[in-house]
């Protein structure tokens, strides 16, 4: 696969996590262009034949690398923006995910990782678990934990 398709195919979803990561519309563009910048040197040596998790990895390490090279954790409230057909559905659509995110602020951030990778992203705990570098039990048991949590804020709230 070259990386125009692999760009056309997960751009999106790469893009939102990256998003969910920084929570930073210009961070987040960065990170996205840096992780397919280091894709794309590695896809003209190699072939990768699970592209997806192997590309949020990427995007995970880039970020990691980012706040370590700054020192800090940068959050604002900016509006996701994605290619939707029409406003209303943009607009629906971004809320709901930033209300997702100020819900998985209030957990341990690797259950978030966690439940951002399975749960949003569509990754199988083997993935989710590969781009941590985790265990697939410790995986599942902050999944647990981070859906606990989340099951219990709503209710906190009658959601």
């Amino acid at each position: 696969m070259d990386l125009e398709q692999v760009y056309t195919l997960y751009f999106n979803d790469l893009y939102r996590y990256l998003y969910s990561l920084s929570r930073n519309h210009a961070e987040a563009e960065d990170l996205l262009q840096e992780t397919f910048t280091k894709a794309h040197i590695v896809l003209l040596a190699n072939e990768i034949e699970d592209i997806k998790p192997w590309l949020f990895k990427v995007g995970y390490y880039t970020f990691i690398d980012r706040v370590r090279k700054n020192k800090r954790y940068v959050m604002t409230n900016e509006f996701l923006q994605i290619d939707l057909k029409t406003p209303e559905k943009i607009v629906v659509e971004n809320d709901a995910f930033i209300e997702l995110l100020n819900y998985l602020d209030h957990i341990r951030p690797i259950e978030k990782q966690a439940i951002l990778l399975c749960d949003v992203y569509d990754c199988t705990n083997m993935q989710a678990a590969d781009i941590l570098d985790i265990n697939i039990n410790t995986l599942k048991s902050h999944l647990a934990r981070g859906r606990k949590r989340l099951r219990e804020m709503l209710a906190e709230e009658d959601f």
